[in-house]
């Protein structure tokens, strides 16, 4: 009898072919949501790349708070060994004649008189130090002074026959040290305790033949006998018919935003102004950083190939796609914005836009031409212009702004990407598994038909 033959039961299902290919097939949408994900990944980069470049303006912009683009005022002194000064915006250019009739000093004196400053002093006693801070104690002579006279401080300093002087020196200026200064003064033969009010700490003064002082020292042993050397004494200075006294020889009351450093006794010229050398240069670097704004904005929402800045953009930076947000009205609002802001420099004539480079162009010789012939039109130009800078920084990096928006929706549309690819991702594990599982079913079915098969086949012989 002729054999039976089945085809294809010889042959075993191979389940993993298929397997790969029908998951190959069902995780097309997958691989276009990943896909996707860079897409939006890359975008984000490019909008941080814009927020950075006008933070580097709004960097610039803070910068010329405390030294304003327009200049920074100045003040030469005719004699600068008599006082110099510091100038700051609030300061009015003018010529200022000053007279210093006496510098601030502080009062001086000598304790003891000590072989050396590490000898021990050999007996014991209290230094009783009184402070006059103020002159509320003025009438009251130094014999008078207790702890209770107002405007007085007392300070007790107490050593003993192993202290040295050295060792009184360093006492007085830890408990004593924000009002005086304690020293050593050698004489060339002999150590004495000195000290010295410390500048601007009392607002007394004195006199060669006073019976007050600033610093009053009493000693129980007597060891410490007090001798003046310098008298505490104000600094004078003359202005306008006015005499201004301070306890410090700096000085802000005399001129409106003006620092007198006192140095010297003596009459000046003091010639305040403003000094605008670093106008041009100031105007000219935020120029060009609005051009490293504009230059991506341009390259990002026209079509490529429109601005001949786009290669050298892209060339630094590989991440930036020309045209990646053609359409976006957002984004080429700003470019509106950053252009109005230059109107009060183009109404001076001296920044226009180039429509080919897509960049401003700043004249910077015609604009000191008119910085030198017509200062003040010049720089009420350039206030308006950087008034209106920070304004529109302000609205493009602020939290509500254009490019914190934007990059928000990309940030929303990246979370919802992430979640349609995680559901996708459990949705195929779990296609996967059914079919391992049915797949499984069918080998094993197989397999037993094959038996069979062998069987039927032997018994027929």
């Amino acid at each position: 009898m002729a054999g039976i033959a089945l085809s294809g039961f010889s042959n075993l299902f191979n389940s993993g072919s298929i397997l790969a290919a029908v998951m190959s097939s069902s995780s097309l949408p997958l691989i276009s949501l990943s896909q996707q994900a860079a897409y939006i990944q890359n975008q984000t980069q490019e909008v941080n790349y814009v927020y950075n470049q006008s933070m580097s303006v709004f960097s610039t912009l803070m910068g010329f708070v405390l030294n304003p683009i327009t200049g920074s005022m100045t003040g030469v002194s005719s004699n600068s060994s008599i006082l110099t000064t510091i100038a700051t915006p609030a300061a009015q250019a003018g010529t200022y004649n000053i007279n210093v009739q006496q510098l601030a000093q502080p009062e001086i004196s000598l304790l003891g008189s000590f072989s050396s400053p590490n000898t021990q002093i050999g007996q014991s006693g209290t230094i009783s130090l009184f402070f006059r801070s103020n002159t509320s104690s003025s009438g009251v002579t130094d014999n008078q002074l207790t702890q209770s006279t107002s405007g007085v401080q007392e300070f007790n300093i107490t050593y003993n026959g192993a202290n040295t002087l050295q060792d009184i020196v360093n006492e007085i200026n830890s408990t004593a040290g924000s009002d005086m200064t304690a020293s050593i003064f050698y004489n060339g033969s002999t150590y004495s305790l000195m000290l010295a009010e410390k500048q601007g700490a009392s607002t007394f003064t004195t006199s060669p033949s006073t019976t007050q002082h600033v610093i009053v020292a009493n000693d129980s042993a007597g060891i410490f006998t007090q001798n003046y050397i310098q008298n505490a004494q104000n600094a004078i200075v003359n202005f306008g018919g006015a005499s201004i006294t301070s306890n410090v020889n700096q000085i802000q009351n005399v001129l409106n935003g003006i620092t007198l450093n006192l140095s010297g006794t003596g009459s000046v010229m003091l010639s305040v102004s403003q000094d605008t050398s670093q106008v041009t240069n100031n105007v000219s670097n935020l120029i060009n950083q609005i051009n490293n704004i504009l230059t991506p904005i341009n390259v990002l929402t026209e079509k490529p190939g429109t601005y001949s800045s786009q290669a050298s953009l892209t060339s630094a930076n590989p991440f930036i796609v020309p045209g990646d947000f053609m359409g976006n009205f957002a984004l080429s609002d700003l470019k509106t914005q950053l252009l109005n802001v230059v109107q009060p420099l183009e109404n001076l004539g001296v920044v226009n836009y180039n429509y080919q480079t897509g960049q401003l162009q700043f004249n910077s010789n015609s604009f000191q031409n008119i910085l030198s012939t017509s200062s003040t039109t010049a720089l009420s130009s350039v206030t308006s212009f950087v008034s209106s800078l920070s304004q529109a920084i302000m609205n493009i990096i602020s939290p509500n702004g254009v490019l914190m928006t934007e990059e928000n929706n990309l940030s929303s549309q990246y979370t919802y990407n992430q979640e349609q690819i995680y559901q996708l991702q459990q949705s195929l594990a779990l296609q996967q598994q059914n079919l391992q599982l049915q797949f499984s079913q069918v080998e094993a079915l197989m397999a037993s038909s094959s038996a069979e098969v062998s069987k039927l086949t032997t018994l027929l012989g």
